[in-house]
């Protein structure tokens, strides 16, 4: 198997100069293409770019803003000379396997359904579970537009310890670990207490043992932990019989506070056991009735989508569909839940599938599996996150081109909230998109912030003088040159790129900088011209 990829190798021309190309390795660093809604970002350098990644057989990721997003990728990969349709998956409502053993049933990813069952080292592991609960959190205050203060920061604390908590108990007490029994154990841990826990195990397992340290066999523990099923018939105090089961399970005796087994994992399993007994007994009764309160709704407010609507459908249950088919089997996963119509369900479920697709790209052996992916966001400050910025510095070496298209960089800044360091995450986000692509642009921030990007360089400047002598009998003239360090592209002249259509013959005017790219002519920056390849273009008539 051949596992090098030519990161020379020219995926678009920019000119007839063979220095003007822009390459693999160029898409490996990341793209930043801005420009006006109709300034032909979409239908000029996306189609562009989307068109040669297909070409090149690459798998990939497709995130939908728009309704028509999905209809548009579809016409993209049945194109005669892209031929790709058998390797495109149509992720979206309704949506059913239509080959293979799996066919006829519901396309079905569930997050930590996903993450229980993949393989890897971090596979199962309960702080990576409660990262993808919080991620959603965090995407739901940035929807609802929440500063990240200080306060903020608490309650993230709080809430993250609390999933860790109620996690590790669903994997201790050895049940199913789904949305629903969660949120079970989370409304009844209010009743329990270090009375009610020591008073069920008394009941239950009421002999000492002779030696403090003494195991109790797996028959032992089955047998007790069907007795504790049976005794504890309680659907009102769910978490109390998790604790219970989790109890025996792990082998720990009454009043033992010693590790009985000095096997590491048994030996993590208790003292997980432990952290979580504590939390629910002692912790959690001692807690502020607005401190319990908040986490809780918290806790709750993260669920409720998982529970019912688009989310439950395709987001809970028994996952079927992989990220780690787009470079497996170069397979162009289009998540077909539009922002438009879903609405904030529509951003929750595709970031969620975005961030484990991310992971999973850069877990992978590229050795192994070396065919290059790419991740494609229009209207990408819908989906955005802190994640993004570590998964950019490392695309390179992950063989992944990451496309985000915008209107404008003040769309981003918009979105990253009113923190104190909101313009310096989009500020990192935007320096880990080495190319950038703008368009025609009306925005003024996006203008100055392209030209500054360009830099100045000297440029001449010529005076020209007239002098008079005091009573008008003699004029002199004075000419001067003098070097002065300006804009190398004013701002302004980002607002008059060709936007295409009928009215500027279909042709499509940008700019584009690539980091650490001299071109042809020596400069930091090229202009470029793509024709739109629309069927129906007529010519005009103006």
């Amino acid at each position: 198997m051949n596992t090098t990829v030519n990161l020379a190798k020219t995926l678009i021309p920019l000119s007839k100069d063979p220095k003007d190309n822009w390459t693999i390795e160029d898409s490996f660093k990341g793209c930043g293409i801005m420009g006006s809604t109709g300034s032909g970002k979409t239908t000029a350098s996306g189609k562009r770019i989307a068109l040669t990644f297909l070409k090149e057989g690459w798998g990939g990721l497709v995130l939908c803003a728009k309704n028509d997003e999905a209809q548009l990728w579809q016409e993209y990969c049945n194109r005669p000379d892209v031929n790709r349709g058998d390797d495109l998956i149509i992720f979206g409502k309704g949506s059913i396997h239509e080959s293979g053993k799996l066919k006829g049933e519901k396309m079905v990813f569930n997050p930590i359904d996903y993450e229980m069952q993949r393989v890897g080292a971090g596979a199962r592991e309960t702080q990576n579970i409660t990262n993808i609960f919080m991620n959603v959190y965090r995407m739901g205050n940035r929807i609802a537009s929440e500063g990240d203060t200080k306060e903020e920061r608490y309650w993230d604390t709080a809430l993250k310890r609390c999933l860790n908590r109620v996690i590790e108990l669903i994997k201790l007490a050895e049940i199913d670990l789904t949305y629903k029994n969660m949120v079970k154990i989370l409304s009844t841990s209010n009743s329990v207490t270090d009375i009610t826990f020591t008073d069920m195990i008394n009941c239950l397992d009421p002999t000492e043992p002779d030696d403090p340290r003494d195991k109790i066999t797996k028959e032992e523990q089955t047998a007790l932990s069907q007795k504790a099923e049976k005794t504890l018939n309680l659907p009102s105090n769910f978490c109390l019989k998790c604790l219970v089961n989790a109890y025996f399970l792990t082998s720990v005796k009454k009043g033992d506070s010693n590790v009985m087994d000095k096997d590491e994992e048994d030996n993590e399993r208790t003292e997980s056991y432990y952290l979580v007994r504590d939390y629910f007994v002692h912790d959690m009764p001692a807690m502020g009735s607005k401190t319990k309160s908040v986490v809780t709704e918290s806790f709750m407010g993260l669920a409720e989508p998982f529970l019912s609507g688009l989310l439950s459908k395709h987001f809970a249950g028994k996952t079927n569909l992989f990220p780690e088919e787009t470079y497996l089997n170069k397979k162009i996963i289009v998540l077909n839940f539009p922002i438009k119509e879903f609405l904030d369900a529509g951003i929750i479920a595709q970031s969620i599938f975005k961030l484990l697709f991310q992971q999973a790209i850069e877990r992978r052996n590229s050795k192994i599996d070396p065919n290059p992916v790419f991740l494609w966001c229009d209207e990408a400050q819908y989906f955005v996150n802190s994640y993004d910025q570590i998964f950019l510095t490392t695309a390179r070496s992950s063989r992944t081109a990451t496309v985000f298209l915008s209107q404008n960089i003040s769309n981003y800044y918009a979105v990253m909230g009113s923190g104190s360091d909101a313009k310096a995450r989009v500020d990192s986000l935007m320096g880990n998109l080495c190319t950038k692509i703008f368009h025609a642009n009306s925005d003024a921030e996006t203008n100055e912030y392209a030209s500054r990007l360009i830099g100045s360089a000297p440029t001449p400047l010529t005076n020209v003088g007239t002098s008079h002598s005091t009573f008008g009998l003699q004029d002199t003239d004075s000419q001067g040159l003098s070097m002065q360090y300006l804009p190398q592209i004013q701002p302004r002249e980002f607002t008059t790129l060709k936007t295409g259509g009928e009215f500027n013959d279909y042709q499509v005017e940008a700019i584009l900088t690539v980091n650490g790219r001299k071109w042809a002519d020596k400069n930091n920056y090229i202009p470029f011209s793509i024709e739109q390849d629309f069927p129906d273009k007529k010519p005009y008539n103006g």
